[in-house]
């Protein structure tokens, strides 16, 4: 895989995040989607998530839930 010769504009703003926003090296971010935030759980308990009710984060846009969690890579 090659490196792109341009920066995108996403590639700027992620180097400019504070630490603190971060995820650490070794985790990843999961999302799952679902019309309602009960369904979105539901789609994570599918995927072998250990505490589905442990979620880092969660948005409501346009009536559909995504729902995040933090997992070791």
């Amino acid at each position: 895989m090659s490196a792109a010769l341009v920066k995108s504009l996403i590639d700027e703003q992620v180097a400019e995040l504070p630490s603190s926003q971060c995820l650490p090296p070794d985790r990843v971010l999961l999302l799952f989607k679902g019309p309602t935030f009960a369904a979105a759980v539901h789609e994570a308990e599918l995927a072998s998530i250990e505490n589905p009710a442990a979620w880092k984060c969660r948005a409501c846009i346009c009536g559909e839930w995504t729902v995040g969690y933090e997992v070791r890579a």
